[in-house]
């Protein structure tokens, strides 16, 4: 199925509610990028999914013998007729997908830097354009919120009503919490029954070991996952000033610093945390994308599926 046109003013709210992270500007953008069309990867992205369910549809797929139990007319009678044996005719179905958006919204994510968005308004552009593109597509979406615990859910669906409560969501989600991650995650696994696509939108400044364990839980499940790795440039390079405070967004802390002495060995710290985070997705086959709050967050989608589409 092709991504349509544009969703219909009225489906998003009256007044404006629900509106923010999805206006009629961005709309025009995303008709570029069509999440699904231009890209398969592990047969996940397409406008329909090869499911790993069978049943009695239209095209062929395999064979299994006959158990007792199998209705009769399953028989594949010319089978019987070379083999002697009884055999079930086994045929492939086209189903949607499920998508699940994870969106970090702990204390850190409220850091903006120089930037005109905070990390968590970043992040909400990034959730509210993927489930609309996952959704005018043909395919089901969720939502979850986390910060120290899960404080938000929006199980998957793919009609405009579904869309509506996840903008609505994000549009109400404030930071909160220190950042755990890995606990949201493990919460998020004992809520998704069925495999599919996870998303992932966080800056990861948590416990880097601790964050992969709880997401080859969905890997081993058979998810395929997408992680946004959001950071300002602030956060990347240090702000181009004599002297700065430098606050914890998490805890009380904070200290005083001149940032020209140390910017090398910052710099340097950071694209070592960048270079982890990228190694380990990639030695559990999970896809990576590095995103700025500099940038337009569809930059960071079209540098994503450009990336994918050359697989």
């Amino acid at each position: 199925m092709q991504p349509k046109d544009e969703i219909p003013s009225t489906s998003l709210g009256a007044g404006g509610t629900g509106r923010r992270f999805l206006q009629p500007a961005d709309l025009k953008r995303l008709q570029n990028l069509q999440f699904a069309a231009k890209l398969i990867v592990e047969g996940y992205f397409q406008g329909k999914h090869r499911s790993p369910y069978y049943d009695f549809s239209s095209e062929f797929a395999d064979y299994r013998p006959y158990t007792p139990g199998d209705e009769i007319r399953a028989i594949d009678w010319r089978a019987f007729a070379r083999t002697d044996r009884f055999y079930i005719k086994l045929y492939r179905k086209e189903t949607d997908m499920n998508c699940c958006v994870l969106v970090d919204k702990s204390n850190s994510m409220a850091f903006r830097g120089s930037s005109p968005l905070t990390k968590l308004e970043y992040a909400n552009f990034l959730a509210a354009a993927l489930s609309y593109l996952m959704i005018m597509q043909g395919d089901k979406t969720g939502l979850a919120l986390c910060d120290d615990k899960m404080s938000g859910f929006v199980p998957a669906g793919g009609t405009m009503r579904t869309l509506q409560q996840m903008l609505v969501t994000l549009e109400r989600a404030t930071p909160g919490g220190p950042t755990k991650l890995a606990e949201g995650l493990r919460v998020l696994f004992s809520l998704l029954k069925r495999k599919g696509l996870l998303v992932v939108i966080s800056d990861f400044l948590d416990d880097t070991s601790e964050v992969f364990s709880a997401l080859s839980m969905f890997a081993h499940k058979g998810f395929a996952i997408l992680l946004f790795h959001v950071l300002t440039d602030d956060e990347m390079n240090l702000p181009l000033v004599s002297n700065a405070l430098f606050q914890d967004m998490e805890s009380p802390a904070s200290v005083s610093v001149e940032p020209e002495p140390i910017r090398a060995a910052y710099q340097e710290e950071m694209r070592g945390f960048i270079a982890e985070m990228e190694s380990n997705a990639k030695a559990r086959r999970m896809h990576y994308q590095l995103a700025t709050t500099a940038e337009p967050y569809t930059r960071a989608l079209e540098a994503y599926l450009t990336a994918r589409a050359r697989l």
